[in-house]
């Protein structure tokens, strides 16, 4: 009886068909574009001081109305 634990299929060369040439290319250039674009370092863009205040303020009437929002819900209750 045998003592491994996992039981593999025969190695049969029936299933097997050569990978072409382009495939094997297209496979390389697609990883070697993965690989860089994970090692390129991203400068995050700058933004304006007015943009943020702008973006900022935004923020808070959408907090502020949601406040308002809930005591309404909550007094109509």
């Amino acid at each position: 009886m045998s003592t491994n634990t996992t039981v593999h299929p025969p190695d049969t060369d029936q299933g097997r068909r050569p990978v072409p040439l382009t495939d094997r290319i297209a496979l390389r250039v697609g990883m070697s574009l993965i690989i860089w674009s994970r090692r390129t370092r991203r400068v995050r863009p700058t933004v304006d001081p007015q943009t943020r205040l702008r973006l900022e303020r935004e923020r808070q009437q959408r907090e502020t109305d949601w406040l308002v929002q809930g005591a309404a819900l909550r007094m109509w209750r």
